[in-house]
């Protein structure tokens, strides 16, 4: 398929894009530790949290019967 413009622009706005998001993610993270870190959340176990997603798992499951 051909969009009609160079590669070359096409792959600066395919890297654009990635560290955009790259960006956003990071700065997502960084509130989550300033979170922690300050003791507004609270950490969870591991165990914790596969225990939570088996449960939303089954809950999803039983809904869409």
């Amino acid at each position: 398929m051909d969009s009609g413009r160079p590669a070359d622009e096409l792959l600066q706005d395919a890297f654009v894009g990635y560290f955009d998001e790259v960006a956003q993610l990071r700065k997502a993270l960084d509130s989550r530790y300033d979170d922690l870190k300050s003791g507004r959340v609270k950490p969870i176990s591991g165990d914790e949290m596969k225990a939570r997603l088996r449960a939303r798992s089954a809950a999803w499951q039983t809904e869409r019967r």
